[in-house]
């Protein structure tokens, strides 16, 4: 049963205030806090999207993306990381040697080891096509390719400039 009379009035009156004061304090808080303007202001880097976005594979430090035998062509997503740039950028990709167990016109052939990113963006893309051979049981080789950026004022990113793609040979 509600309270009544002028004691339930001064116990509600006490909750609203309360409430009143709580919100009031809550905001307070928060409007202190900086609306920081975060800008970077690094040197200028290029990435692999997909390192960025999945995790890198059990003792690695980059992702190994499965692939079937055959697959086709694969598109992967380069990052310019700073400002645009008002002319086309060419970055260089290459075979990590030292982690890759595929063999290049056997298992994937890759379309062009010269990415452009265009003037007025920060994305360019990377083609490769994995090439269909003859099944092996139980077996996969790895393709890791290594971003190298333009050897001048593009850089490649330390933690991001290599993915991988494990191609599987068994159907």
């Amino acid at each position: 049963m509600p309270p009544s009379g002028v004691g339930g009035f001064k116990k509600n009156m006490k909750k609203i205030f309360q409430l009143f004061a709580m919100v009031l304090i809550a905001g307070s808080m928060t409007s202190c806090f900086e609306n920081p303007n975060l800008v970077y202001d690094g040197r200028t880097v290029v990435e692999f999207d997909a390192t960025v976005r999945t995790a890198p594979a059990a003792g690695r430090t980059f992702p190994l993306i499965p692939v079937n035998n055959g697959a086709g062509a694969q598109i992967t997503q380069i990052n310019l990381v700073g400002p645009q740039r008002t002319t086309d950028s060419q970055v260089k990709m290459t075979i990590d040697p030292a982690a890759t167990t595929a063999v290049e016109g056997t298992h994937f052939r890759i379309v062009s080891r010269d990415v452009t990113i265009p003037a007025n963006t920060s994305f360019g893309t990377a083609s490769i096509e994995i090439l269909r051979v003859p099944v092996q049981v139980s077996s996969t080789v790895n393709l890791v390719l290594l971003l190298e950026g333009n050897g001048s004022d593009i850089l490649p990113s330390e933690n991001f400039k290599r993915v991988g793609y494990t191609i599987r040979l068994n159907p």
